[in-house]
């Protein structure tokens, strides 16, 4: 009976010294994975803000409006999902200018440039 109660003890220390490091090893790349997926979705956002800055620029405003949709659509999403500090706070700062870009560019206000123009710069890094 000893010997059982000691081998099951073993067993079990023994699992749980395999399981330890695995799970680990496991929760450090499910994080790595988030923040890549994270930068994915940061540079989807860059993508689209360009696409809608040069369609805006050659005054294709329909075009440059469907791409803002898509862009504040994923900035919305990563504002959402994002546990990057900085991240949300670009995307914010995209989503402030919301209402005022779409207008904009439904109505084929020429104007709608110069407020694409810091968006961009913003995605893009600079401030």
């Amino acid at each position: 009976m000893r010997k059982l109660v000691i081998g099951l003890v073993l067993l079990l220390a023994g699992l749980v010294v395999g399981f330890v490091p695995q799970h680990m090893k496991a929760r450090h790349f499910e994080l790595q994975a988030n923040v890549c997926d994270s930068r994915l979705q940061l540079a989807e956002v860059r993508r689209l803000s360009a696409l809608t800055y040069v369609a805006a620029t050659q005054l294709n405003y329909g075009t440059a409006s469907d791409y803002a949709k898509q862009l504040f659509d994923r900035a919305q999403d990563l504002a959402n999902t994002s546990s990057d500090a900085t991240v949300r706070s670009i995307v914010t700062d995209v989503l402030a200018s919301r209402d005022k870009v779409t207008t904009d560019l439904a109505k084929g206000n020429s104007q709608v440039v110069s407020e694409l123009q810091p968006l961009l710069v913003e995605v893009q890094g600079g401030k």
